[in-house]
């Protein structure tokens, strides 16, 4: 570094690891410093400090940014007084997602939950599979020609289960049985009353509602416990197999979106509250027990998918035009709109919230990836995830050690998170 540069005052702090590792009190830093070379500081005094070190990699936030490029030219796009100390939180940097299963399909996948134990897809050729994390196929069930759109795990009365939705209108809570090590899926209940295809669909966490949304514009919730009304009867359910099952119709309709809805998820912190995005520019927040809309944030293009945060409920949307939006349902002042994310060359198909670290998310997009977020870093993601051949149509991170992916390249492939 040339000697002969300006200065700027730094303090480093730490939350998550031990502060011996940082230089002590006020550094002056050289203002063309960078992130690398904070990690050599850094790394250099722990091991003055620490025979026994061993180098990893941190990131660096400054006024709630990821600190990215030289120091003077952050600092200003950010418009930090650099007559003041400049607080630097280190942290350690989350390791770049490990491939892990390519797992083949024979059509198209459209929809992808992993739980503590298993993966289950759905395609566009109608069949919903339950696989292992390594991978392993554990049974399947067919639905016809017509495509599975979306689906969701749920427990109801301590039964495990499934829930699909179809282009052909239904919805289809199957139960999950175990024989062995293999599944299989029982059709359970019926829910009818759509008027085109249903694009997704959430359960609540008690398991007592699920909630859809389609091409219909509509969002209808379902009763999944037996309320005494039901109609019981045998019906064909799934196309050329005969089941006993419960034909059920919505216990509310609701309508204010103007066409498709694309995105539907129960709000993490008002068990009353659902939040749907649609192909009309819009988000709604619905109060289910007033069945009406409480909040509409208008979007700038098409919504094709959404992600509320479970811990704060932020909502990260993808969107047509390419891009993520971040936004704040409880924003009171400002606009609702907290940052856009930019990287994808292609439709934004999917996002979805880390289940632990509040700040961060995946994505995927017609551009064939998959990318990892901070949303303290709106201008670039944290890492590219380039597996798939062709676009990828749905991505999952429901739990922590695994990111899952599906595209029209019939791949669904799962990468490990440390």
């Amino acid at each position: 570094m040339d000697g002969t540069e300006g200065h700027l005052q730094v303090k480093f702090l730490a939350k998550d690891f031990n502060s011996d590792v940082l230089p002590a009190g006020i550094t002056s830093i050289p203002a063309s410093a960078t992130a690398n070379e904070f990690n050599a500081l850094l790394n250099a005094t722990a091991a003055d400090n620490d025979d026994n070190w061993k180098e990893v990699s941190f990131d660096f936030v400054i006024a709630g940014v990821l600190f990215r490029g030289n120091l003077q030219n952050f600092i200003v796009d950010n418009n930090i007084a650099q007559e003041t100390i400049i607080e630097v939180e280190c942290i350690l940097r989350q390791p770049a997602p490990e491939p892990d299963q390519d797992i083949q399909h024979e059509d198209w996948i459209s929809g992808i939950k992993t739980t503590a134990d298993y993966i289950f897809s759905t395609t566009y050729g109608g069949e919903l599979t339950a696989f292992s994390h390594k991978g392993i196929k554990l049974g399947s069930l067919s639905f016809g020609e017509d495509p599975l759109k979306c689906l969701d795990v749920l427990t109801v009365a301590e039964v495990q289960c499934v829930v699909t939705g179809s282009q052909d209108q239904v919805i289809t809570l199957s139960k999950i049985q175990k024989t062995g090590k293999n599944l299989s899926f029982e059709p359970w209940q019926v829910y009818r009353g759509h008027e085109r295809s249903v694009e997704c669909v959430s359960a609540k966490s008690d398991g007592t509602r699920i909630v859809s949304g389609g091409f219909d514009a509509f969002l209808k919730v379902w009763n999944t416990e037996d309320d005494g009304k039901t109609e019981y009867s045998k019906t064909d359910a799934i196309k050329r197999k005969k089941t006993n099952t419960v034909v059920k119709t919505p216990m509310v309709t609701l309508q204010s979106h103007k066409d498709a809805v694309v995105g539907v998820e129960w709000h993490p912190l008002n068990p009353k509250q659902v939040v749907t995005a649609s192909m009309d520019h819009n988000i709604i927040a619905w109060d289910l027990e007033l069945a009406g809309f409480v909040t509409r944030l208008n979007g700038a293009r098409a919504f094709t998918s959404l992600s509320l945060n479970p811990t704060n409920g932020l909502i990260v949307t993808g969107s047509t035009d390419n891009k993520i939006r971040l936004w704040d349902l409880a924003s009171q002042e400002g606009a609702m709109v907290k940052d856009v994310f930019h990287g994808h060359n292609g439709w934004v198909t999917g996002v979805h919230w880390s289940p632990e670290n509040m700040n961060q998310f995946v994505s995927s997009s017609f551009d064939n990836t998959v990318r990892m977020w901070d949303v303290r870093s709106p201008k670039a993601p944290l890492y590219d995830i380039i597996a798939h051949e062709d676009r990828v149509l749905t991505v999952d991170w429901s739990i922590r050690s695994i990111i899952a992916s599906g595209a029209s390249d019939n791949a669904l492939k799962t990468f490990r998170v440390k």
